[in-house]
């Protein structure tokens, strides 16, 4: 009986890992995904292809192909292991003990500012607690990554509606350029006045706003110097005279003390950088997701 069982096991194994191999489009890939050693996921989906008598897959030296027969039965096995991962967790989540592993994916700037000290405080109430964290702006598959929330920010587009989304914080932003371009170029009065000044930008943003009482009041397009994900390059060139950029003012709190950088505008903001908490739809969340989230709750990071 236990060796019938450690069959079944290894069974069904074979197709997880015949799933990850066609997602990640190698065997080399479908290790780096799930930690599996490349020679043990091969042997894998030969022992599959031979119980099922037909290829799965037609290998070059370069690359993988998936047959027809392989694309026909991954169709119709993927949402199945998809909704036994669902019900693993659901099963797991009833455990309210806050321990394991939280895995994290969050844009820098979030992490930094936010998501840290809400982690000091959940790793102190709950010491058996383990976080990885990955630093990404991009939106993960959070069940075939196997992520337990993907911090994003709001202007993000959401891919799947299966995700359960929380705000759980809105950042203030301004804009702030260095005194050696305001005297070249004098002190703006409103937006508009910086339209034709070098600027440095987020790859996302396609216009800047000036909001007051919050409210939209100026708007202007982007012809930016600089555009980069990177928020420390942007800082960077700000305080190198490139450009008028848009920050969080908690970022650069050390530019601004020591006069490196100047706050345009001073009695207006931006609009708030928003971010989100995505999570996977789930009947029930696992405790350490649900503890975290709580944290941000009491700290008041969700306003």
């Amino acid at each position: 009986m236990l060796q019938k069982r450690s069959d079944e096991a290894a069974y069904w194994n074979d197709w997880e890992n015949f799933c990850w191999v066609v997602e990640a489009g190698s065997f080399t890939g479908a290790s780096d995904m799930t930690g599996v050693p490349k020679s043990s996921i091969s042997l894998s989906l030969s022992r599959l292809e031979d119980r099922l008598g037909n290829r799965l897959l037609d290998r070059t030296t370069r690359k993988i192909r998936v047959t027809d027969f392989g694309q026909t039965l991954y169709d119709r096995i993927k949402p199945l292991l998809d909704e036994l991962r669902e019900a693993d967790n659901d099963a797991r989540s009833n455990q309210q003990k806050v321990s394991g592993t939280l895995r994290l994916a969050a844009p820098y700037e979030t992490g930094w500012l936010h998501l840290a000290p809400a982690l000091g405080k959940l790793l102190k109430a709950h010491p058996e607690l383990r976080v990885e964290i990955d630093d990404t702006r991009k939106i993960p598959n959070l069940l075939e990554q196997r992520y337990d929330i993907a911090f994003v920010k709001t202007d993000a587009r959401l891919p799947d509606s299966s995700l359960v989304s929380k705000r759980v914080v809105a950042m203030e932003r301004a804009f702030f350029a260095a005194p050696e371009m305001i005297s070249r170029r004098g002190l703006p009065r409103k937006l508009q006045d910086i339209a034709s000044w070098p600027t440095i930008v987020d790859m996302d943003d396609e216009y800047w706003d000036l909001m007051e009482d919050g409210q939209e009041v100026e708007r202007i397009a982007l012809s930016p110097t600089i555009r980069t994900y990177n928020v420390e390059m942007r800082v960077r060139a700000a305080v190198d005279g490139l450009g008028v950029v848009r920050l969080l003012p908690a970022y650069i709190e050390d530019q601004l003390n020591s006069g490196k950088l100047v706050r345009l505008f001073p009695h207006h903001l931006s609009s708030p950088l928003k971010v989100y908490a995505l999570t996977p739809a789930r009947r029930l969340v696992p405790a350490k997701v649900r503890a975290l989230l709580e944290t941000f709750d009491a700290a008041g990071t969700d306003r």
